[in-house]
């Protein structure tokens, strides 16, 4: 059989399995249009509430929903916020403004994919399989789809849509089209810090073939600064405040350690953090066997530096740079990957290579499809445990906590936004980390602590000044209530509703 054809073959059947298992997947995760998401894998809960809040509190406006009131997306990129606004005001739920986003930002990556390959030959095959092997494998499905990290699913679009620009101009004089870029990456800037950090480093190839041309590189530069200037209202409140009040540096201990654990729970983000930027440097090297062009080298070199100082771990140490945990990184090195893959000319290719890489191919995908599904859970319905919760949150009158949750299958702070969203609760608490200071964590741990050690006049300190005046608790906790001489008890199957 011909090179290409084996190719070919194994595309077709790669796609075909890819695109099963991704259209299962949405329809699985569809579920969220019935089903408010409770569970444990979720981070789309959070998304959604903070869509709802764009709606009733504002941009940067203070929202008392959660922490006693918090200035809104001040923290938090509000990219994804902004491109769904106008879906929630034409579905009224934010939960179907979410899902339908998701299909939306799918939808707009493949056409930037498909322009992408466009760029060297026109071909619905390798635009097919570079969209799928990007959103139909096992990280995208668990990251973007079962937990709900829209916010960097919309930074990649963005990403995607910048690199149609930055590939298509290397090899060409900028044009009236480029305009375009400005306000592209305005939204870059605003939509995803993890993925704007490395995106970067793709920028720095453009800057490094324009070196010879003034105008060009002039050009560039002032479409960058203006993208920066636009994006400002953003990023230099959100800079300015970092370090005073919010909690992300805080989170660097547990980022760097994602890269190095080899025995706890992100044993598997160490391994594919290893893999892939080698995996890069390796299709980088055949893609330069294939052409042997010392322009590629130069234009990819920012790519293959953020490679090395991934897989040695450097990357773990440079400011800024060590804010991106290792899953967005998968994502960018896949990139690069299949921009290699999809840019090889086989026929000069090694014969083992031109047998390898389609096996490869197909075995990556079985592989990738069969971790998934082993390791990444479907999306539930409501127990009998979240339903109960619910009918006691009917009952709260003012600001509340969830405490001592005895199930996997219900995360707390997936209450929080519910709870906001359909029976305008608050809470002292939230589903917003990088929206906390030091104190407020301290103390929101504190109260956890002092109910768990059945501690009552501790607790009851840390709650009043956390101006808490309901919990729900469960089992032996709503004992609680008589030992702490608390005001009234509702209970419901083991579910109680405290009143302080």
């Amino acid at each position: 059989m011909e090179v290409s054809k084996k190719f070919k073959l194994a595309l077709i059947l790669s796609n075909l399995m890819l695109f099963v298992y991704l259209v299962f997947r949405l329809i699985n995760q569809a579920k969220i249009l019935k089903y408010f998401p409770l569970d444990t894998t979720n981070d789309i809960s959070s998304h959604i509430a903070q869509l709802y809040f764009l709606k009733t509190c504002g941009f940067h406006n203070l929202c008392a929903y959660w922490y006693n009131g918090y200035s809104l997306l001040k923290f938090y990129p509000p990219g994804w916020f902004f491109f769904s606004y106008p879906l929630l005001l034409i579905f009224k739920r934010p939960e179907i403004a979410a899902y339908v986003s998701i299909i939306l930002m799918l939808l707009i990556s493949f056409i930037a994919i498909y322009k992408i390959i466009k760029l060297k030959e026109k071909s619905f095959l390798k635009s097919t399989s570079f969209f799928l092997f990007l959103f139909g494998t096992a990280t995208s499905v668990s990251g973007f789809f079962r937990l709900g990290r829209v916010t960097e699913l919309f930074g990649w679009m963005i990403f995607l849509i910048l690199s149609y620009f930055i590939l298509k101009y290397k090899d060409k004089s900028f044009d009236y089209n480029f305009i375009y870029f400005i306000p592209f990456y305005t939204i870059m800037l605003i939509a995803q810090p993890i993925v704007t950090i490395p995106f970067h480093f793709f920028l720095l190839s453009l800057f490094l073939v324009k070196l010879r041309s003034k105008k060009e590189l002039l050009i560039l530069i002032v479409f960058t600064l203006l993208g920066i200037i636009l994006s400002s209202f953003w990023w230099y409140p959100f800079v300015n405040s970092l370090g005073s009040e919010s909690r992300t540096y805080s989170y660097l201990p547990e980022i760097t350690q994602r890269f190095f654990d080899l025995t706890g729970q992100w044993v598997s983000s160490t391994i594919l953090i290893t893999i892939l930027p080698i995996i890069t440097l390796v299709m980088f090297y055949i893609y330069y066997l294939t052409n042997k062009d010392k322009k590629e080298l130069l234009f990819y070199s920012p790519i293959l530096l953020i490679s090395l100082l991934v897989v040695t771990r450097i990357a773990t140490i440079i400011p800024y740079l060590n804010f991106v945990y290792p899953e967005p990184y998968f994502t960018f090195f896949i990139i690069f990957i299949l921009i290699f893959l999809f840019n090889l000319n086989f026929e000069k290719l090694p014969r083992i290579l031109q047998n390898l890489i389609p096996l490869g191919i197909i075995l990556v995908s079985i592989l990738s499809i069969s971790v998934s599904v082993l390791t990444t859970s479907y999306y539930q319905g409501h127990t009998q445990l979240e339903k109960t919760t619910l009918n006691l949150l009917n009952e709260a009158k003012g600001p509340f906590m969830i405490l001592e949750t005895p199930s996997s299958t219900s995360y707390p702070k997936a209450y929080y936004s519910y709870a906001a969203i359909y029976l305008n609760l608050s809470t002292p608490s939230g589903w917003s980390p990088s929206e906390l200071t030091d104190e407020r964590n301290d103390l929101l741990n504190k109260v956890g602590s002092t109910f768990h050690n059945k501690n009552c006049n501790d607790f009851i300190d840390v709650a009043n000044k956390l101006n808490l005046k309901e919990i729900i608790t469960y089992n032996e906790f709503c004992n609680l209530k008589e030992k702490c001489n608390f005001r009234e008890r509702i209970i419901k199957d083991n579910t109680c509703l405290i009143r302080l």
